[in-house]
């Protein structure tokens, strides 16, 4: 069933992270260095080139370590020896989260050349800071899915053993959290459209900043078009969400979770945010719609670490 190989694949994974993330660290500062030296400026470009396609070259990393799960761990009802299935493990769980926002949030550094080049300055130094914080917080590659791993090894500790109540208890475990979270397709379409929307929410967040900073109309549009892109995946992922939430706990009073009371609110927020749009022309408006978007943006960050803070149906480590 594959149990070694899989061990075997999960440790080459810790080897590469070993030495990858020091290599990451310094095209990072690579990255920073030429947006704040002038002297070194004709290199962000490059920089930012070989930080992107280095954090690209990791993620399919991930996804050649998810696929080796795929092959090798097959879960058996050993009473019966039914095959159950395998597990379609999604490349946006546990340490791998901070990880695939910086990749989204990347994208849009990459593919985006801004009129403003000190917003894209910013932007890009941002980006750098954020890659150190997933490394420091959150680094996929020194602690591969610890959640998954723990639950897979308990399964084939459980198959070694002969205590049969503790086995069937494992089993049931096992093919409940395969069928309900990492192969469900809502695992696959809700959790990614949050992120795309937290990568354009990170774009606005900024423009916001310079809008009361600068007073300039391009950052206002800048807010608004990526606040807008993000609003409308926040929005799906949402939506998407409640049907999960209702085959998955059902029967459990998931509604009251602080996670989903906390996204309710940072969905309100970017509301209001939009919509105060309409009322630039009123006064004071333009500072209150950057203010909302500055605070939208404090309560997305709310939102992700709720998870890991608050308990509930949503609570994770």
């Amino acid at each position: 069933m594959g149990y070694q190989e899989y061990l075997s694949w999960r440790s080459l994974i810790l080897e590469i992270g070993l030495v990858g993330s020091p290599i990451l660290i310094v095209l990072a500062l690579f990255l920073i260095i030429p947006n704040i030296h002038r002297k070194f400026h004709s290199y962000r470009k490059l920089a930012l080139n070989t930080l992107f396609f280095t954090i690209l070259t990791g993620f399919f990393l991930l996804l050649w370590f998810h696929f080796k799960i795929y092959q090798n761990i097959i879960v058996i009802n050993p009473i019966n020896q039914e095959r159950i299935g395998r597990f379609l493990v999604p490349l946006w769980i546990e340490n791998e989260k901070l990880y695939f926002w910086l990749l989204l949030l990347g994208l849009f550094v990459w593919l985006r050349r801004f009129k403003e080049g000190f917003f894209e300055q910013v932007l890009q130094i941002f980006f750098s800071f954020f890659l150190l914080l997933t490394l420091l917080l959150s680094n996929p590659f020194l602690n591969p899915l610890p959640q998954f791993h723990q639950e897979i090894s308990q399964y084939f500790l459980a198959l070694s053993q002969p205590n049969f109540p503790t086995l069937i208890d494992t089993l049931n475990n096992t093919a409940s959290r395969m069928r309900y979270f990492y192969n469900t397709s809502y695992m696959w379409t809700h959790p990614p459209m949050l992120f795309i929307s937290y990568a354009s929410f990170v774009v606005s967040f900024l423009a916001c900043i310079f809008m009361i900073i600068k007073r300039d109309f391009l950052y206002e549009q800048i807010a608004y078009s990526y606040s807008r892109f993000g609003y409308l995946f926040l929005s799906l992922g949402i939506l998407i969400g409640y049907p999960w939430a209702v085959l998955a706990w059902k029967g459990e009073s998931w509604w009251w979770s602080p996670k989903v009371n906390v996204s309710l609110m940072m969905w309100l927020f970017y509301t209001a945010y939009l919509h105060s749009r309409l009322y630039f022309q009123r006064r004071k408006m333009w500072n209150l719609s950057a203010i909302l978007g500055i605070v939208s943006f404090l309560s997305l960050v709310l939102t992700y670490f709720a998870t890991y803070l608050l308990p509930g149906v949503h609570a994770y480590g």
